[in-house]
């Protein structure tokens, strides 16, 4: 977080054109941002969790083995090693996707990713949500998924379903990412107060009028 306020104090540069533009959301966000000298800063901890949470969901999912089973006597049954072979032939099966989003991936990916991203949205001498759409896609490709394929839950979901009501289930929420339908409420919300907005409240410019300007992007 320190680095980060380094940053903001001597790299906080406003093109003219944001500013110069109303109709634009970056518009209103940078007149708050300037509007005191403090406000940059305040700002810095929403970028750091923002950062932290980013490169969070690229790590994979917590390894959760279930015990093994107590029979009635008391004692847990081992199941006992197979001799190993001196020489074993070593085997390297390529890893499958599900694998890997349960794993999660390698830092030199995270890393190259950061370096593009950071290539792409830093040098743009202005500041667009669709200059994000790329390195958001390419994030939202690869965050882990949240049913490991070696749990015994989703081994059981994965079970042939043989009702409707089961199969009604297992669509809407048994297979389902659970985060996928908040993800796409929040998309929906979103759109429709862009929508909402951009459709009912227009205003006019002093210099032409007549003449509706709408809010966008």
């Amino acid at each position: 977080m320190a680095i980060m306020l380094v940053v903001v104090h001597f790299n906080t540069t406003v093109h003219p054109f944001t500013l110069a533009d109303n109709r634009h959301y970056t518009f209103y966000v940078f007149l708050i941002l300037l509007r005191h000298h403090a406000n940059k800063y305040l700002a810095v901890p929403i970028y750091f969790y923002s950062a932290w949470a980013a490169i969070t969901a690229f790590g994979g999912l917590p390894n959760v083995q279930t015990p093994p089973a107590r029979p009635r006597g008391g004692t847990i049954a081992v199941r006992p090693e197979t001799p190993r072979r001196s020489n074993p032939r070593p085997r390297h099966p390529p890893p499958s996707m599900a694998s890997v989003y349960d794993r999660g991936h390698h830092i030199s990916k995270v890393l190259i990713w950061l370096l593009a991203s950071t290539l792409s949205l830093v040098t743009a001498p202005l500041v667009e949500p669709r200059y994000f759409i790329v390195p958001w896609l390419i994030w939202r490709f690869h965050v882990a998924s949240p049913w490991p394929t070696g749990d015994e839950a989703y081994k059981k979901r994965k079970k042939r379903i043989r009702t409707f009501e089961a199969w009604y289930r297992a669509v809407l929420y048994a297979r389902h990412d659970h985060r996928l339908w908040l993800e796409t409420v929040w998309f929906l919300a979103v759109n429709w107060g862009v929508c909402h907005v951009f459709l009912h409240w227009g205003f006019e410019w002093p210099q032409e009028k007549g003449k509706v300007q709408r809010f966008m992007w």
